[in-house]
This record gives structure tokens, sequence and C-alpha cells, in this order.
């Protein structure tokens, strides 16, 4: 008896387990895909780009894509409404906070010259 209750709870664990790993991935496929950004008041080949989301090796990454040339992003987070990173422009950190809204990410970047508004719309 004892031993059917230890495998029936080694079971249920491992069936919560997997329900939360399966809600994570399905939580972030909404964010998958090319997000076309503006950026006010940015330098001229950095006020609007693309923000590219897509799965490597079951993780969710990011890219940012300019005219001249991509940008790598880091320390990326996938909240239920919430996007952030950090990307380096110019030997320059970089902070991103965006939110979630339907198609549309908006939210602020953190500049040397001080704070910026993004907006992004899922293409």
């Amino acid at each position: 008896m004892k031993k059917q209750f230890l495998a029936f709870l080694f079971l249920a664990a491992v069936t919560l387990f997997a329900g939360f790993q399966l809600q994570a991935e399905v939580k972030n496929k909404p964010i998958l895909g090319e997000w076309l950004y503006e950026v006010s008041e940015a330098p001229s080949g950095y006020e609007k780009g693309s923000l590219i989301f897509s799965e490597k090796d079951g993780q969710t990454i990011c890219v940012i894509k300019l005219e001249a040339g991509e940008l790598a992003v880091s320390n990326l987070k996938i909240d239920k409404e919430k996007v952030s990173f950090t990307t380096t422009v110019d030997g320059n950190s970089i902070n991103v906070e965006l939110k979630r809204e339907d198609n549309k990410l908006i939210g602020k970047v953190d500049t040397p010259e001080g704070p910026k508004t993004l907006t992004a719309q899922k293409k």
C-alpha cells in the first residue's frame, strides 16, 4: 500500500511539473515572430527596426535587426504581460522594458541620453 501511494505521489509530481513546463511554453508562443518597432528620438539608424523572437534549444531568444546589422539581446525575461532585456549599442548597455498589449509592445528604453519610448507592432 505504501509503495502504491509513493508511486501515485511521484506520478502526480511528474504530471504537475510537466504541466508547468507546458504552460511556460504556451505562454511565450504569442511573442514569437517579428515585431516592427520605433523608438522616439533615437539616433539615426536605431529609430526603426525589428525585434525578432524565436526559439532555440527550447528557449525563447531575441535579436534586434537594424538597417546596419543585428544586435544581440541578453537577460531576456518574458512574463505574462512584460518583456525585458538588455542590449549593447556603441559600448553602452541599454535596458528595455516592454508591456504586451494584444499585438503591441509598448515601453521604455533606458539610454545614456535618457529614457525613450519604444512601440512595436507584430508583423
